[in-house]
């Protein structure tokens, strides 16, 4: 057998062919010529005048100054296929002539306004958002980032609830501020600071968590939490329907929970449902 397998090894090799490089496919959009400074220039003054917390995860960052439809550019007039949409949040492409001329149109009629005052352009928005909204959610509350959703969502559940216990899922991500920072568990997101009331249930990964596939085993999880961790009582159950921030540090990707959390969850309303950070929230 040893003999056979290297000499299926050997012709193997012998009737191998190259692998070709992929190539990105033609595109008709040429990039403006770049005249602003270098990376290297760029690198240095967030060193000296941005916050460290605002870090990259290269050696070499890439230097962004184009974008054309599903394409990014870099500062040589290098073309990138933008898989990334800013970290999943922003899923419409660059440049879209539709949110082009709805932005200038609004820049030129009036940029900014209080919501002390009425204007039509808020209130028709929120009207278009809740009629996509399922169920009763129909009331819109607008935010600047995920944080400040999770944030609000975590503090009207507490105070509708009278409870201050949430449950949220190892491995989250639900934002860095003061409340959102307990809800998530990821020790690179979290600071030294108190964080109170979040109990964090396994993570159902049906690739790598401590209960494979088997949904049911996650949902009694949840439920010994309620039951040993609590009062019985909680304020809510944050989590993502979607895990997009995993592989930060773990190498993973995007997946949706084991079978079967979704039905043990049949009866209960969750305080927040997250489709990435950022974003809008509706709430009721």
């Amino acid at each position: 057998m040893l003999g056979a397998r290297r000499s299926f090894s050997r012709l193997a090799a012998a009737v191998r062919t190259p692998v070709e490089v992929p190539r990105m496919p033609a595109f008709d959009h040429v990039p403006l010529p770049y005249d602003g400074p270098s990376a290297v220039e760029i690198a240095r003054k967030r060193a000296e005048y941005l916050s460290p917390s605002l870090f990259h995860f290269y050696s070499k960052p890439l230097n962004i100054v184009e974008g054309k439809k599903q394409y990014l550019y870099d500062e040589h007039g290098r073309r990138y296929l933008d898989a990334f949409a800013g970290i999943a949040t922003v899923c419409c492409g660059h440049t879209h002539p539709d949110i082009i001329d709805a932005i200038t149109a609004q820049a030129n009629r009036l940029q900014h306004s209080t919501v002390l005052y009425l204007n039509h352009a808020i209130a028709d928005f929120a009207e278009a958002l809740a009629a996509k909204m399922p169920g009763d959610l129909k009331v819109v509350f607008f935010t600047n980032s995920g944080t400040e959703a999770n944030e609000l969502a975590i503090m009207m559940a507490r105070l509708y609830t009278g409870s201050h216990d949430i449950i949220s899922l190892r491995n989250s991500y639900h934002g860095n501020a003061s409340g959102t920072m307990g809800a998530t568990a990821q020790k690179n997101w979290k600071f030294n600071v108190v964080q109170s009331g979040v109990h964090h249930a396994v993570n159902p990964d049906p690739y790598r968590g401590a209960f494979g596939s088997d949904g049911e085993k996650y949902a009694r999880d949840v439920k010994e939490i309620i039951e040993f961790g609590t009062t019985g009582h909680v304020a809510g159950f944050i989590s993502e329907a979607i895990q997009v921030r995993c592989w930060w540090d773990r190498g993973g990707g995007a997946w949706l929970p084991a079978p079967g959390v979704r039905r043990c969850e049949e009866g209960r309303r969750p305080l927040h449902r997250r489709r990435g950070p950022g974003g809008l929230r509706a709430r009721r």
